[in-house]
């Protein structure tokens, strides 16, 4: 209520209102105190970049209320600081997955100067909206950027095909560019079911018990970590194309973007193991990486 308001109420001029409130905070019987969700969301921020070493975290308080989804609410967060940051980078290595693709759809079109921008792995092929090469063709149109893709598979059927492959100019090439990459964004992968490579075909029930023997936790483009962020499964590893874990630790602004408890694991082992130099979150799973 302002203070006009409150003089009609009370029937005093605003002016009276404005020096019978400022008598009574003298006096010490009225205190102000701003109740802003910003406030708590900052002292969060600042918490999370102390207690992992990073450089900094951005959370988001998802509103439920909005008419908008969370992943809708993150993606629009890390769209926001892709655009504010970009300027200041040469080569942007881009990962697929669902939270990736939300971040494209939400990032407005940007200009840049020479800006390049390159998978940092293979594709997954078959569900719509979060495969690699679409991903990185969407946000090279939307940042004015040559955009350098992988046209091949994320996991192949054993290493001698993959080695074959490495082979193929386009995809030397594009490594190579990848391995350049100033900045990066990726989300976490989830070794479930529910995961894009299991479904779309790349990984089974096999792969799933193999992998949580091996103590894997999270993903990133493929490649599984443990909790304290160590490569998983040397097998899976040799089929894999595109970096390595300690290559992507090597780019000089690593960016994870993620939404919802079931990725605490997995953020928590890309934490531990260098991985992560800007954290994008929620509000919930922010609380219980604090909480850990």
């Amino acid at each position: 209520m302002s203070q006009v308001e409150i003089g009609a109420k009370m029937e005093m001029s605003r002016w009276k209102v404005g020096r019978v409130i400022k008598d009574a905070r003298e006096r010490g019987l009225v205190t102000i105190t701003i109740n802003h969700p910003q406030v708590d969301l900052t002292e969060t921020e600042i918490n999370i970049a102390r207690k992992f070493g990073i450089k900094q975290a951005i959370v988001v308080g998802i509103n439920e209320f909005s008419g908008e989804s969370p992943l809708d609410q993150i993606g629009a967060a890390g769209a926001q600081y892709l655009a504010s940051i970009i300027h200041r980078y040469r080569i942007l290595g881009v990962t697929w997955g669902l939270t990736m693709s939300h971040v494209a759809k939400k990032l407005s079109k940007i200009e840049t100067v020479q800006l390049e921008l390159a998978q940092i792995g293979g594709g997954i092929g078959t569900i719509e909206g979060t495969d690699n090469p679409a991903l990185t063709t969407m946000l090279g149109q939307k940042m004015s950027a040559n955009a350098h893709v992988i046209q091949a598979p994320i996991i192949v059927r054993n290493k001698s095909i993959r080695d074959t492959l490495f082979k193929e100019n386009i995809i030397r090439e594009t490594l190579k560019i990848a391995r350049k990459a100033d900045i990066v964004m990726f989300g976490v992968g989830l070794v479930t079911a529910e995961s894009p490579l299991w479904q779309s075909g790349f990984l089974g029930s096999k792969e799933a018990t193999i992998l949580k023997k091996a103590g894997a936790v999270g993903a990133i483009c493929g490649r599984f970590f443990n909790e304290q962020g160590n490569q998983c499964w040397q097998d899976l590893a040799d089929r894999t194309i595109g970096l390595r874990l300690n290559e992507l630790k090597k780019i000089k602004h690593k960016v994870l973007i993620a939404t919802g408890k079931e990725k605490l694991q997995g953020i928590l082992g890309a934490l531990k193991g260098d991985l992560v130099d800007v954290l994008i979150v929620d509000m919930e799973t922010a609380q219980c990486l604090l909480d850990r």
